[in-house]
């Protein structure tokens, strides 16, 4: 299956819960969840469509909101004894500022654990019921805010 039936696909089964959908140039698909609360679904049906490799978690802040992406990679099939090329997947789900809360994805992809206390560790956003919320990255002593939220980015010449 191509990234554009890929597409196709994940658009009619996400219909409810997403959006806005693209696909690059480069390839990578992209989904943006309507409402944060969705994720849980979300990702549920990523792996009711084979695509349960988490790459990583990363999110930006925009200054009103954090925007978390969550990178996902479905893995080329096997054809004839030859490997079609994998498919690079992102599902942004938008943080505002006033409510900087997401759910786990834990206990559907147990690898996540690590990339969500990132997540909290430097850019601030809790994630509710995430089974060790303790500091990944940051002394447990660290009082400042996160690092990698715009007002606490020191931008020197």
């Amino acid at each position: 299956m191509n990234q554009s039936q890929l597409k196709r696909n994940l658009d009619e089964e996400l219909a409810d819960i997403i959006a806005a959908s693209s696909e690059r140039d480069d390839g990578r698909l992209e989904f943006v969840l309507g409402d944060r609360t969705d994720l849980d679904d979300a990702v549920a049906t990523l792996r009711d469509a084979g695509i349960t490799h988490l790459i990583t978690i990363t999110g930006v802040d925009s200054d009103e909101q954090v925007d978390v992406l969550y990178h996902f990679l479905k893995y080329g099939e096997y054809d004839a004894g030859d490997l079609s090329e994998g498919v690079e997947l992102t599902l942004r789900a938008i943080v505002p500022d006033d409510d900087p809360t997401i759910g786990t994805i834990t206990d559907q992809i147990p690898a996540a654990g690590l990339y969500e206390r990132e997540l909290m560790d430097m850019l601030g956003v809790e994630v509710t019921g995430h089974p060790n919320p303790k500091k990944l990255l940051l002394p447990d002593d660290y009082d400042g805010g996160p690092p990698l939220r715009a007002e606490n980015v020191e931008v020197t010449d």
